[in-house]
């Protein structure tokens, strides 16, 4: 697994966090600290840029849940970008897409937080 973090916005308010690869037992753990870190540094608003990713598990999908209640409860928000088929269709069965959206195009994604 990559982990990749950039920030965007006039004060770099929005941390886009390309993940690729695999999330398993194996990487769970720095998948978490990775989106732990970003909002340890009081950034909220995250684009979850997950197009490289080809698997990840059910402690990774929690993982994305806290960190969708993380962002809300201070005043953030989450997004998910180019998530593949196999991956999107997860995220439906779980209905992740029923409460974080998710976004194609990079800059819809970081024009959906204005």
């Amino acid at each position: 697994m990559e982990i990749a973090v950039s920030r965007h916005g006039d004060m770099g308010e929005i941390a886009v966090v390309r993940v690729s690869g695999v999330v398993d037992s194996e990487t769970v753990e720095s998948f978490g600290e990775a989106l732990e870190k970003v909002m340890g540094e009081g950034c909220y608003n995250l684009v979850l840029d997950i197009e490289g990713l080809t698997y990840i598990n059910t402690a990774g999908l929690s993982i994305i849940a806290d960190v969708f209640k993380k962002c809300s409860q201070n005043r953030g928000s989450l997004k998910i970008l180019r998530a593949a088929d196999p991956i999107r269709e997860l995220l439906d069965v779980v209905r992740f897409t029923k409460i974080i959206d998710i976004f194609e195009d990079e800059g819809e994604a970081l024009a959906s937080f204005k």
